[in-house]
């Protein structure tokens, strides 16, 4: 039996299965919202569980140690993989304490328990853990014009807060204490976000919070996105809402085969107001921007980062695709709000690529407003 099926089966006696001719009952709901933590003692010293951990991501993530498992305060890290603190403290001779923290709203208990288990056992933890349910963490959330560059901007000065270069959020900070984190997620169609602050107080959650909406007012690129890339999710998600009707309306007592959903998407793309919005968006990529004075004229330069290397952030030459000019954008009414910026630019690859902001007042002065890189995966635009 493998490593992992051993913990898995450990795990599974630790909720109470498993008793021999007793029937297994359903898998287990998502536990209430808490704070699962277990410690253990590893004979290995601080140094050399490092060393064993970053053959293990290495291996399993295709990540380097300072990426997947951060440092964020002296001997406390953060694992990147399955989002869980892991402190490590003296345990006497060449063993030390490890502690292992994680949340688990939304999520059933035994999974957390196995990704425990799974990191125990690699550090030669004796078994079986003992877990606990600690008090849960407060959460506020809201809508955000920002990017993983903004939180760190906005956070990383007067908190705690530390960022996590995360490839599972589209950005991320934790601290590791007080015990909280803040996590960006895509919400929507023009690339916007979603915040999450968790913290062990609600005032805190709420401070931090206020905190961030207040900082990311400032003047600069908030957003960027492929107007021909949301059109092709808005019509996926057409096409699926008409297939999953059709299966609700069908009569119970007649077999209806699943329905292609690319002849569907097709049957969307064929309306003439479908067509009309598709010739429209065809390369069109567009920003939302903040200002804060009037401009007599406002430029978006796109580039190219050839050849980029997001583990090093090397690229080969930057390459000019397009700009678009915007005369007199008109401040919006309310502060803080955003404006859009639309550039015509040949069809993007996957890649790295360069947005300058800069604005020319009335004075005929120009400068740079902002300038920001992002990598697009052929859908969406996330902040180098």
């Amino acid at each position: 039996m493998s490593q992992f099926k051993r913990l898995w089966v450990l795990a599974l006696a630790l909720e109470g299965w498993g008793q021999i001719g007793r029937a297994q009952p359903p898998p287990s709901p998502p536990a209430a919202e808490g704070v699962l933590s277990t410690r253990f003692v590893t004979p290995l010293t601080y140094e050399a569980t490092l060393v064993r951990l970053a053959s293990y991501y290495d291996d399993q993530v295709g990540r380097k140690l300072p990426v997947a498992f951060p440092e964020i305060a002296p001997r406390c890290h953060f694992e990147v993989w399955h989002d869980m603190w892991v402190f490590f403290g003296p345990a006497g001779g060449q063993q030390t304490t490890v502690t292992l923290k994680r949340p688990t709203a939304g999520i059933a208990s035994i999974l957390v328990k196995t990704w425990m288990l799974d990191l125990a056992g690699r550090l030669e933890a004796a078994m079986p853990l003992e877990f606990h349910e600690e008090p849960p963490l407060h959460q506020v959330e809201s809508d955000i014009e920002a990017s993983r560059g903004d939180l760190a901007r906005v956070l990383g000065t007067g908190t705690s807060m530390k960022p996590v270069a995360t490839w599972e959020h589209s950005g991320m900070m934790v601290s590791a204490a007080p015990l909280a984190w803040v996590v960006l997620a895509p919400a929507g169609l023009h690339g916007g976000h979603r915040v999450t602050v968790a913290a062990e107080s609600a005032a805190a959650a709420r401070q931090t919070l206020a905190k961030l909406m207040q900082g990311v007012l400032k003047p600069g690129i908030c957003a960027a996105y492929s107007e021909m890339a949301e059109l092709d999710e808005e019509v996926r998600n057409r096409a699926s809402g008409k297939s999953a009707a059709a299966g609700v309306n069908s009569s119970q007592a007649l077999y209806i085969p699943n329905m292609d959903e690319k002849y569907l998407e097709g049957k969307v793309r064929a309306d003439p107001e479908m067509v009309k919005r598709t010739a429209a968006a065809l390369g069109q990529y567009t920003i939302r921007f903040r200002v804060d004075k009037s401009y007599r004229k406002v430029t978006v330069s796109w580039m190219e980062l050839a050849g980029y290397a997001r583990d090093t952030g090397k690229f080969a030459a930057e390459r000019a695709l397009g700009q678009s000019n915007l005369p007199n954008p008109k401040l919006p009414p309310t502060a803080g709000s955003s404006l859009v910026a639309r550039t015509k630019l040949p069809t993007l690859s996957p890649g790295a690529y360069r947005i300058r902001l800069e604005g020319e007042d009335a004075a005929g002065q120009a400068g740079k407003i902002d300038e920001r890189s992002y990598w697009f995966d052929g859908k969406t635009f996330e902040e180098l």
